[in-house]
């Protein structure tokens, strides 16, 4: 048989429950020795016979407490807090039952306690993981609405700034022009350069620039621009770099990437006032199962608060006095990492320095592409015949301006549409399309894909200061090409010349282009 006393002198002093007995005013009677760990005491006769009212976290739940048993004769599974001996406090399952004289009086309280903190603990943390997820969210969400306003006035912003270089320098380059007229041209032109740069880190921000992605090793970025970054810092700031010890071969484009580290130690020179230390390291690690390549930008400045940290990546924000600072440094950095496919952690505290991590995904030598070229006679600037497709009436008057001044004969086209009419009376004619790549009704891609396939060995030069539409456009050979907006005259009249002269052809077609507006991504 089952000795019952035998199993509940087991329960009783087991650790699996808390079990106690107390009179009505709070005195305890008996415990097991797990009571007693609740509350802080090693063995039971440790706390016998104590006054219980002093461990109730909130004094005033003892009376609710009393008031449920007279009433309802129990209290079962109600969450509470208990107070330890060392003043901690122990989140609980508390039972009682009431035992109850003759004449109905209460006369003894017997149950159990049954530790909960790690389970509340757990809930706690997950509350603060769903917050702290929410906020992000909403901050993605946030500044996903500002990216896309910033790049479509940055857009428009490139078509102006197009016209306004470029009528610039060809004014500019008019040798009868008196000496105050030419610096006053070029004051607009030094002007003009400045609003392209502001533009420029706004579609970096909202992540609409054209990248040209290659592989690039990591080590040799840092290495080449170590020389340069210990001139833009000041004497009292030291800047060391640590290598990763293999190659750090990542697919970004290195001017943009360049720029990104370049934004990142001037911002760490800036939070170093009274001069300090500067420390770029290249690694491997491994993440989730994938291998990355991290680049850490540390300083022992003057650190950041939460809520600095909370919007460092907005547009606008900075934490720079007044005049010091345009606030699209990081915001452009955040865009340029994303853009390739990286991400970015920061850490940071006030008095402690700053750490910015930049992560990209490692690429192996294997994956490395090859290139395979076709070859194509070069054509005579004399006798380039170019077909050029752009709806903004003032940077295709400005583009066929400059040109037909350098000889070339063009045929302009406002809409894919007339541009496909064009080369159907006149495309063995043609030696080199320009096309913009946002376009109404048809993007830039389709129409060379369309045009190509009459015409496989066709020049294609692509203008654009958006990335929507294109993608990142890797692996560009010379027979297609990528001039960004906005450019000046003599920009593209250099590009122009390096289409034409060029004998290398790509072998592959435009089919990996999709023609739809909001789906012409690489595949």
């Amino acid at each position: 048989m089952i000795d019952a006393a035998a199993r509940y002198r087991e329960l009783v002093d087991g650790d699996s429950l808390a079990v106690y007995d107390s009179t009505p005013n709070g005195v305890l009677l008996s415990c097991n020795d797990a009571f007693a760990r609740l509350l802080g005491y090693d063995h039971a006769s440790d706390v016998v016979g104590a006054d219980l009212s002093p461990f109730y976290w909130h004094a005033d739940r003892r009376d609710v407490f009393l008031a449920m048993i007279r009433t309802a004769g129990r209290v079962q599974n109600v969450r509470g807090k208990v107070r330890r001996a060392d003043g901690s406090a122990v989140d609980v399952m508390l039972t009682g039952i009431g035992e109850f004289g003759a004449d109905g009086a209460l006369t003894g309280i017997h149950g159990h306690l049954i530790d909960i903190s790690e389970t509340v603990d757990s809930q706690r943390r997950l509350v603060v993981r769903e917050r702290q997820f929410a906020e992000r969210l909403m901050q993605a969400e946030k500044l996903e609405t500002v990216g896309r306003l910033a790049g479509g006035i940055a857009h428009d912003f490139n078509n102006l700034l197009t016209a306004i270089l470029g009528y610039a320098e060809l004014l500019i380059s008019n040798d009868a022009l008196a000496d105050r007229e030419r610096r006053d041209l070029e004051e607009i032109q030094k002007a003009g350069q400045r609003a392209a740069s502001l533009t420029q880190q706004l579609l970096a921000f909202s992540r609409k620039q054209v990248l040209i992605p290659k592989d690039v090793d990591l080590n040799a970025t840092v290495s080449n621009l170590r020389s340069m970054l210990t001139r833009v810092i000041r004497e009292d700031i030291a800047l060391t770099c640590a290598l990763a010890p293999q190659p750090a071969i990542v697919r970004v484009d290195p001017a943009q990437i360049e720029q990104a580290l370049l934004n990142l130690v001037l911002n760490a020179r800036d939070a170093l006032p009274t001069g300090g230390h500067i420390s770029i390291d290249v690694d491997h690690l491994l993440r989730d199962g994938s291998e990355l390549v991290r680049v850490r930008i540390t300083d022992d400045g003057v650190g950041m608060t939460a809520d600095a940290r909370a919007h460092l990546f907005e547009p606008f924000f900075t934490t720079k006095d007044v005049g010091k600072g345009t606030g699209l440094g990081l915001a452009s950095v955040h865009g340029i990492v994303t853009q390739s496919n990286g991400f970015i952690d920061v850490t940071s505290e006030p008095g402690h320095g700053t750490a910015f991590s930049l992560y990209f995904p490692a690429v192996r030598r294997a994956d490395m592409p090859t290139a395979t070229d076709a070859r194509t006679p070069a054509v005579e600037d004399a006798e380039a015949t170019i077909l050029l497709v752009e709806d903004e009436d003032a940077v295709r008057s400005i583009i066929t301006t400059a040109l037909r001044r350098c000889g070339y004969r063009v045929l302009e086209a406002a809409t894919p549409g007339r541009a496909c009419e064009i080369f159907e009376e006149l495309g063995d004619e043609i030696d080199l399309l320009v096309s913009d790549v946002v376009m109404p009704d048809m993007h830039g891609p389709a129409l060379a894909q369309r045009l190509v396939g009459v015409r496989p060995n066709l020049r294609i030069l692509f203008i654009s200061g958006y990335a929507d539409a294109l993608g990142p456009l890797d692996g560009i050979s010379s027979n297609v090409g990528f001039l960004a907006k906005p450019f000046q005259a003599s920009a593209l009249i250099d590009r122009v010349r390096e289409m034409l002269a060029t004998t290398s052809l790509r072998k592959e077609s435009w089919a990996h282009y999709s023609g739809s507006p909001g789906n012409a991504r690489r595949a």
